[in-house]
C-alpha cells in the first residue's frame, strides 16, 4: 500500500492542535470534521456510491456523539439539555435524509454545524482576549507624561 509522504507530518500536526486546543477549538474541529463528512457523504449520495455513503454517515454520527459525549451534564443545566435534543436531531436527520435521498436535510445540519462551530470559535476568542488583557501593575502616580 502507498503511502503520501506528507501523511506522517500531517497526524503529527493534527495530533499537536488537538492537544494545545481549549476545549471551544476542540468543539470547533469536530463540528468542522462533522461538516466534512457530511458534504462527503453529499457527494457519494450524487455518484450513487452507496458503501462511501454509508462510511461517512457513520463517520459523521460518530463525531456528532463525540459532541454529545463532551456535553458537561453536571453544569450545564438548560444549554446541555438543549445541545443534547439537536444532537439527537441532527443524527435522526442524518440516517433518515440519507437513507431517503433528501440532500437538503443534509445541508441544513452542514448550516447548523457551521453556526455552532462559529460560536465556539468566538466563545475561544472571547476567552483568550480576557486571559490576555494587560493587568495594571502600578499606580495612576507611577505613570509618566
Amino acid at each position: 500500500m502507498y503511502e503520501h509522504p506528507g501523511r506522517h507530518a500531517a497526524d503529527h500536526y493534527l495530533t499537536h492542535r488537538i492537544q494545545g486546543a481549549s476545549a471551544e477549538q476542540l468543539a470547533a474541529m469536530l463540528l468542522e470534521g462533522g461538516q466534512r463528512f457530511i458534504h462527503l457523504t453529499l457527494k457519494a449520495m450524487a455518484e450513487h456510491d452507496l458503501v462511501g455513503q454509508a462510511n461517512y454517515v457513520g463517520r459523521a454520527a460518530d463525531i456528532i456523539f463525540g459532541l454529545k459525549e463532551r456535553l458537561n451534564h453536571d453544569e450545564g443545566g438548560e444549554l446541555v439539555d438543549n445541545l443534547v435534543r439537536i444532537y439527537d436531531w441532527w443524527t435522526e436527520e442524518l440516517y433518515d435524509g440519507s437513507q431517503k435521498n433528501q440532500p437538503e436535510r443534509l445541508q441544513r445540519i452542514i448550516t447548523q454545524m457551521g453556526e455552532f462551530k462559529t460560536t465556539w470559535e468566538q466563545l475561544h476568542r472571547q476567552k483568550t482576549t480576557k486571559d490576555q488583557a494587560p493587568k495594571a501593575t502600578g499606580s495612576i502616580d507611577e505613570l509618566s507624561v
